[in-house]
C-alpha cells in the first residue's frame, strides 16, 4: 500500500508536521539570546519604573490633599483617581500620620461632608491607623506661591538680578512677543 500512494503520503505527512505547534513557551523549550532581551524589554516596559513612584509619593508626602477631580461628578463617590490616590496616601498616612486636606470649589456642604466621611471610610478600610490621621476641608498642602509672584519669576527669568533688581541679561522674549 505504501508504495502504491508514495504522493499521498508524503503530502499527509507534510501536512501533519505543519499543524504542529511551534509558536507556544511550551512547545518552544530552547530560548535564544535574542528571545531573552525581547522578554526583559517587554517585562521592563510593564512595570513601573520605581524612582516615579518614589517621586510621586514624595509629591503626596508634600501634598496630603484630594480635590473634586477625586470624586465622581455631582456625587460623594470616589471615582477611580481618587481610589488611586487614596491607596497610594493610605500607606504614607499609616506610617507618618498627618492631614488629608480636601480643596473644593463645591458649595453644598452636605455633599462636602459626605465626601470627607466617604475619604474617612477609605482610609480606615485600607487599614490605615485614623488615630493619627485627620480629614479637613481646607486648601491642599506644600509650597505655593501667589499667581502675582509667579508671573513677576515668569517675567524676570533665569538670570541672576543686578544691583538695581533687573536681570543681568534683561528679560527674557516669550511666545509670541518681540524685544
Amino acid at each position: 500500500m505504501i508504495r502504491k500512494y508514495p504522493a499521498l503520503i508524503l503530502v499527509a505527512s507534510l501536512a501533519l508536521v505543519n499543524t504542529a505547534c511551534n509558536h507556544c513557551d511550551e512547545c518552544k523549550k530552547f530560548k535564544t539570546a535574542t528571545d531573552l532581551h525581547v522578554e526583559m524589554i517587554d517585562k521592563s516596559m510593564e512595570e513601573p519604573r520605581e524612582h516615579w513612584t518614589n517621586m510621586a509619593d514624595n509629591a503626596i508626602l508634600q501634598d496630603m490633599s484630594v480635590a473634586d477631580i477625586h470624586f465622581v461628578p455631582h456625587t460623594a463617590e470616589l471615582s477611580g483617581t481618587g481610589a488611586a490616590r487614596l491607596n497610594r496616601m493610605a500607606t504614607l498616612l499609616d506610617t507618618y500620620g498627618g492631614i488629608v486636606r480636601y480643596e473644593t470649589f463645591n458649595t453644598d456642604e452636605e455633599i462636602v461632608k459626605q465626601r470627607l466621611d466617604h475619604v474617612h471610610e477609605y482610609l480606615a478600610l485600607t487599614g490605615c491607623d485614623m488615630g493619627r490621621v485627620q480629614i479637613k476641608a481646607m486648601i491642599s498642602g506644600g509650597r505655593g506661591m501667589a499667581a502675582t509672584k509667579a508671573i513677576q519669576v515668569d517675567l524676570k527669568g533665569a538670570a541672576k538680578a543686578t544691583s538695581g533688581g533687573q536681570p543681568a541679561t534683561g528679560s527674557p522674549v516669550m511666545a509670541g512677543q518681540s524685544k
